[in-house]
């Protein structure tokens, strides 16, 4: 990975790509997988099972994320969990929700996580890497949002005033809507998972 570490810009398209397609570089098909696997640990450890309390969640909690998806830890450290809620008024089949009593959270299901590059990480990659690993669509809720082709002006993310950029409304909804749950209690739920890790 030295190579990648003294390429990383081109690698990251500072030149277009110039030369690395086709065919396609050996450092920057590492540097694909490489997020590419990042990202696809918010898939493998989001909790389908509606029969868990935790459905909805992450598997694991932050300290042991990478590890247990299989990934080296080493490199990065995870930092952040985030969640996503939906505000549209659809029936209850359409979320990930437990079916048990004790269920852990109701409204909203782990949407990704953050992770900046440790020591070792940031000699390996050439530089402080942070990735924000953003999950796509699994659930039905999702989809349904997804399904939504209108696009509007987005100004809690853009900010108010003047022409806004617009943005996909499905996504908008999902990134934007907040969740009734008392946050006190959900880093209760996942300070008392890890001490089980």
């Amino acid at each position: 990975m030295g190579s990648m570490a003294e390429k990383w810009e081109e690698l990251s398209g500072k030149n277009k790509w110039e030369g690395l397609l086709n065919p396609l570089d050996v450092d920057l098909r590492k540097y694909i997988i490489q997020y590419g696997e990042l990202a696809h640990v918010t898939y493998d450890t989001f909790i389908l099972e509606k029969a868990s309390k935790y459905a909805g969640a992450s598997r694991y909690s932050m300290e042991h994320l990478l590890s247990k998806a299989g990934l080296d830890p080493s490199k990065y450290r995870v930092t952040k969990y985030f969640y996503g809620t939906s505000s549209m008024p659809l029936p209850d089949a359409f979320i990930t929700k437990s079916l048990s009593r004790e269920a852990w959270i109701k409204e909203s299901n782990f949407m990704g996580y953050i992770a900046v590059a440790t020591d070792e990480g940031k000699v390996s990659l050439g530089r402080r890497d942070i990735v924000i690993a953003w999950r796509g669509t699994i659930q039905t809720l999702k989809w349904v949002n997804d399904l939504q082709f209108i696009l509007i002006p987005g100004p809690e993310v853009f900010g108010k005033g003047g022409l806004l950029p617009l943005v996909h409304h499905g996504f908008y909804n999902i990134y934007t809507s907040e969740s009734a749950i008392d946050q006190s209690l959900i880093k209760r739920v996942l300070e008392t998972r890890s001490l089980k890790k």
